[in-house]
């Protein structure tokens, strides 16, 4: 028993969840739920069980998130343990791949709060949605003065005086973009003009925020489908 929300789930084989005095099927395909401090213990049923998924996410943190979703002041569990669907488990195995990535910090916090977000909506039995009224053009003139830096949801939404979840479901409601999508577009443009002076890639690359040359290489090609060579070998013909 811990003070963690436990979210699992099994790319082959099935589990048995032994939860107080209940007994659940963790099926292939399926999602396990297992609210803060509720006991737990799990055992293999199927010898060929593996691909084990597991995420343990502090209390306190779900508890902020879940304030903003529901403008409650406590801890709300979920109504289920197992969940039968295929395109929540997808997500979910989508998620867990994505943070462990070597990506873009901002990127990994979008997609873990945006996915838990719409799993507590669907099933916390709660439905409304406090908004605050935030402009989110003040928020994009703070991204574009420090644009070359490392930012994170933490720092833009601490400048706001809002949370992370605020922050991208009011940037992705007037703008139709979530603040990392809009910082990644206006690096590769940025990143795109340098292309045309007297700078390496590796220079280039830096100077606009990214950890290494290559992030630069995947995320130009997958705006412009051309590498950042072949544009900047382009403009000399």
């Amino acid at each position: 028993m811990h003070d963690k929300l436990t979210i699992i789930a099994l790319k082959h084989g099935n589990i048995k969840l032994h939860l107080q005095e209940n007994e659940l099927m963790l099926k292939e395909k399926n999602i396990g739920i297992v609210n803060p401090y509720q006991m737990h213990s799990a055992s293999k049923i199927d010898k060929n069980s593996d691909g084990l998924y597991a995420l343990y996410l502090d209390k306190n943190w779900i508890e902020k998130l879940q304030h903003d979703l529901f403008n409650i002041n406590k801890y709300i569990s979920f109504q289920v343990n197992i969940i039968n669907d295929k395109k929540t488990y997808d997500e979910f195995i989508l998620l867990c791949e994505n943070l462990f990535l070597d990506d873009i910090c901002i990127k990994k916090e979008e997609l873990l709060i945006e996915y838990l977000s719409k799993l507590m909506i669907e099933n916390c039995n709660q439905s409304l949605i406090q908004p605050k009224n935030i402009l989110a053009c003040d928020i994009k003139s703070y991204i574009d003065r420090n644009i070359n830096s490392n930012l994170t949801l933490e720092e833009i939404s601490n400048q706001f005086l809002i949370t992370p979840f605020h922050l991208i479901r009011i940037f992705k409601k007037e703008l139709n973009l979530t603040p990392y999508q809009y910082i990644l577009n206006q690096k590769i443009n940025l990143a795109k003009e340098l292309l045309s002076k007297d700078m390496t890639i590796s220079e280039i690359a830096l100077s606009v925020g990214f950890n290494d040359q290559s992030h630069l290489y995947k995320y130009f090609k997958q705006i412009f489908s051309i590498s950042p060579r072949e544009y900047q070998d382009s403009l000399t013909k």
